[in-house]
């Protein structure tokens, strides 16, 4: 199992896992779970970030509209309402995320997690 921040349930590291959607290193996890989706922070550029998942899901589509950057398990092409019933990675930049949870103020990269199926 990945290295998950100790505050995340064990039984939903596990679904996380077994999706096959692996954590960015060094992301820590700030709250979700299953019916609302999973958010990490990190330090580290957005890009950066957003590059790291596509390395690592080389199969899954990026879907870059209304300002959004979403990872996502399905076929090219697909619309918002197809996209949103996809397993899913979003990675934006969130300059509010450190004081919405008391973290360091340079973790504005937000990484959060979608298991739908």
């Amino acid at each position: 199992m990945a290295a998950y921040a100790a505050s995340i349930p064990p039984s939903d590291a596990k679904l996380i896992d077994s999706a096959g959607v692996p954590l960015f290193s060094g992301a820590t996890f700030v709250q979700g779970n299953k019916g609302v989706g999973f958010r990490f922070a990190s330090s580290t550029p957005t890009e950066e970030v957003q590059e790291w998942y596509r390395q690592q899901l080389p199969k899954w589509q990026v879907f870059n509209q209304y300002g959004g950057w979403i990872l996502y398990d399905g076929a090219p092409g697909k619309g918002m309402g197809e996209v949103m019933f996809r397993n899913q990675i979003s990675v934006k930049r969130n300059d509010n995320l450190p004081q919405w949870h008391s973290l360091d103020k340079n973790m504005t990269t937000e990484i959060v997690i979608m298991i739908v199926k």
